[in-house]
């Protein structure tokens, strides 16, 4: 019996070390200046592994939860997606504009622009990058952005993948945002938008049966 037990933890041992070898994602040195915007680190970052932000037609706010919660309140909302290499005009508020560098894929330069020549912005904003199986969140909080002006940014990737530390390459990047002075309401996804006029049919189907009674 003795011996079918250590056979059983040589087992679950050689399973963990497999799934670190192959992919398994941990924190590594991931801290708050891998992501800087106007020579600034962020203010705080969480990692998550088997987290995708990108995920859903709203993004994935599960990885980092209630970690900013500190940092001010109200609910997030998406600001734009990006996924593979470099890229622009993705931002689906008109107050804003992001691009993104995907330099040599495990490190780059990022920008957000406020697209107003007269209101200066202000937004909590949160950077999320996903590599591997995980993913770093990065916030800025309070962050201004004079009308017109454009604030440039660094972004690395120090997470671990696998039992050799490597550090994975870029996956997508995901930005959400709260607390909006000056800033245009997001535009909604299409999916959304289907979903909408769903709930306005199934109130007018209601409307019009309480009508009809």
């Amino acid at each position: 019996m003795e011996a079918l037990a250590k056979k059983f933890a040589f087992a679950a041992s050689c399973m963990l070390l497999a799934a670190s070898a192959f992919g398994a994602s941990t924190i590594g040195n991931t801290s708050a200046d891998d992501v800087t915007l106007n020579a600034q680190d962020s203010d705080a970052f969480v990692f998550a592994s088997d987290w995708n932000p990108h995920a859903g037609p709203n993004g994935d706010i599960s990885g980092f939860g209630t970690t900013f919660d500190s940092y001010g309140f109200g609910s997030w909302s998406l600001l734009g997606k990006h996924e593979g290499g470099s890229g622009s005009g993705f931002s689906l508020t008109s107050s804003l504009d992001f691009t993104f560098d995907v330099g040599d894929g495990q490190s780059g330069t990022w920008t957000i622009t406020n697209t107003s020549a007269s209101q200066a912005v202000g937004l909590d904003l949160v950077f999320a990058l996903k590599a591997g199986d995980g993913a770093g969140a990065f916030l800025f909080d309070n962050q201004a952005i004079n009308a017109g002006e454009t604030l440039n940014g660094t972004w690395r990737i120090e997470w671990f993948t696998g039992a050799n530390q490597a550090n994975p390459d870029f996956s997508n990047l995901t930005l959400f945002g709260r607390d909006f002075d000056g800033v245009a309401p997001p535009v909604p996804e299409p999916s959304e938008y289907a979903m909408l006029l769903a709930g306005l049919g199934v109130i007018g189907f209601v409307a019009r049966r309480r009508k009809a009674q």
